[in-house]
């Protein structure tokens, strides 16, 4: 009776219960024949995930060694942005979003060493981010303390130094304490450097690294002559690291512009810009930004919508429109100018104030001779030709940059147009010639030192507006571009508009500059207007 039952049993365990629900599965009646059929479909299932599997390993594999064979950054930036919108879309609270965003910060700072990243930079909550909701901002701090004090021991066995660098005067006191013990336990090791930037801000840094030259040439430490670009560095927060400037900035979600974080730092960055939340940027997606060379997506066309007041160029592309089409670089230049004038008008005709046009770089100065002359008589002959343009339209001319390696003929053409136009207003030409965002930083910084020397100013007088007042763009009512845009797929600043683009939009066309038109420019345009201009702050 026993055995009876067992083989029943058996049979029931087998066949009859795995075969009910296999009919009830494939809604089929029961039979031998669809118990098969669904072995089969399953083994099936099975071997085409395993062949995806196998896709896409395969696919991580040639993006691993595409990132290996290329130069790897040495010093990478990251700001985390996303992590609320990463909670709010799987209906979640955002301190849910920030602490997958925390999670996902350790992870990939691991796979940024793994890869062979020297520095990680990581914006990690910005001075602007105080005016968030007190409980959001009390969450972060408390979720700093917590990792700080959970991840001690694999900073101390990888040996990471870590730096936290900011404005340290809000910090609660306990996480201050704790600051500072990982930053003592951890300040012997060398070759990996996380720096964690919180309550950081670009001008902030800008600002503290001009105080202290200032202080030195007031207790005559060092000369006015002595403030350069390496004295600025000495001074900037990124000192606590062996590559101060990042060679790449990856921000998350799609938001386009490097919000106040390093302003100097970033003259000559990559930056990349993916859609991607933060707390879902994993290694996959951190293999793209090593691999890629330039992303983008086409936007609607413009809409009658808020319009940017003042709008930076970076005119980028003439040399290769010129080689695409087997002509000489001056004529890439000439076309070059042409188009220069023609969105200049497009943009004044759309109610934007302010044009602002990198035209010629303080590097520029070392390309081939006879393309530095060609393009010295080309400002020469469109700024002789269209003054009565200006006039007639009662555009203000200004030219910013180093003036003293300018051409005679040439500095004296740019004076007159100056002065022809110097009383109009609501319209403004800004050309940059031989200028250089961190030379335009340091004449600011050499300015107000010189202030403070002669009692003219206090130390304690250096702040933001003082700057601004310095700054080479103080000749116009705008001098901060709302949106900057770089023709030609580059996606990098390449040390234009450095303090002043601390909250600009940031553009990347692929298109070359000579065929940036009217139909480009409006695409531009809608492209910025469906920016959500945060300023740090939510909105």
């Amino acid at each position: 009776m026993l055995y009876l039952f067992s083989v029943v049993f058996t049979f029931l365990a087998l066949f009859l219960i795995p075969g009910l629900f296999i009919s009830r599965r494939l809604r089929v009646p029961l039979s031998l024949t669809n118990i098969l059929r669904f072995i089969k479909i399953t083994a099936s299932k099975y071997d085409d995930e395993e062949e995806r599997n196998d896709d896409k390993r395969d696919a991580m594999g040639e993006k691993e060694k595409r990132a290996r064979n290329r130069i790897m950054p040495k010093h990478v930036a990251v700001m985390l942005d996303g992590n609320r919108r990463w909670a709010e879309k799987r209906g979640l609270g955002t301190s849910e979003g920030n602490e997958a965003g925390a999670r996902r910060l350790l992870e990939n700072a691991k796979d940024c060493f793994a890869t062979g990243i020297n520095t990680i930079s990581l914006f990690a909550f910005s001075t602007e981010n105080w005016e968030r909701p007190e409980d959001e901002v009390n969450c972060l701090m408390a979720l700093f303390e917590k990792h700080f004090r959970s991840e001690m021991p694999y900073l101390q066995r990888e040996n990471i130094k870590i730096s936290v660098i900011g404005n340290r005067a809000k910090i609660p006191e306990s996480l201050l304490g704790l600051i500072e013990e990982v930053e003592e336990a951890t300040k012997s090791y060398e070759g990996k450097n996380l720096i964690i930037a919180i309550d950081y801000s670009g001008r902030f840094d800008i600002l503290q690294a001009c105080i202290s030259l200032a202080t030195k040439v007031k207790d005559g430490l060092i000369q006015v002559e002595d403030i350069n670009e390496k004295a600025m560095e000495k001074e900037l927060l990124t000192k606590c690291s062996e590559f101060p400037n990042p060679d790449l900035l990856i921000r998350t979600s799609g938001e386009q512009r490097i919000s106040n974080f390093f302003l100097w730092q970033s003259a000559y960055t990559e930056l990349y810009f993916p859609t991607v939340l933060w707390p879902d940027f994993g290694e996959a997606e951190y293999l793209e930004a090593l691999t890629c060379d330039a992303m983008g997506e086409k936007e609607k066309r413009a809409r009658n919508r808020i319009m940017p007041k003042h709008v930076a160029v970076i005119l980028d592309g003439n040399r290769r429109w010129a080689e695409k089409r087997g002509l000489g670089t001056s004529e890439g230049h000439e076309a070059g100018a042409r188009r220069l004038l023609e969105n200049a008008k497009d943009c004044f005709a759309m109610g934007t104030n302010t044009i602002s046009l990198f035209a010629f770089s303080t590097e520029n100065w070392e390309r081939p001779q006879d393309e530095v002359k060609c393009l010295m008589a080309l400002f020469e002959k469109h700024f002789r030709a269209e003054l009565p343009f200006f006039q007639r339209d009662k555009i203000k001319i200004s030219v910013i940059g180093n003036r003293a390696k300018i051409p005679e003929s040439l500095l004296g053409l740019i004076e007159e147009v100056e002065e022809a136009t110097k009383r109009y207003e609501g319209k403004n030409l800004i050309i940059a010639i031989d200028y250089s965002g961190r030379f335009d930083i340091l004449q600011a910084c050499k300015s107000l030192a010189t202030k403070v020397k002669d009692g003219l100013i206090q130390v304690e007088d250096i702040n933001e507006k003082a700057m601004e007042k310095e700054l080479l763009t103080k000749c116009s009512e705008f001098p901060n571009p709302d949106l900057l845009i770089r023709t030609s797929g580059e996606q990098r600043i390449s040390n234009f508009f450095l303090w002043q683009s601390a909250y600009t939009e940031l553009y990347f066309p692929t298109v070359l500059w000579p065929d940036f038109g009217e139909a480009e420019y409006l695409e531009a345009l809608t492209w910025y207007q469906q920016r959500q201009r945060r300023f740090g702050r939510r909105v």
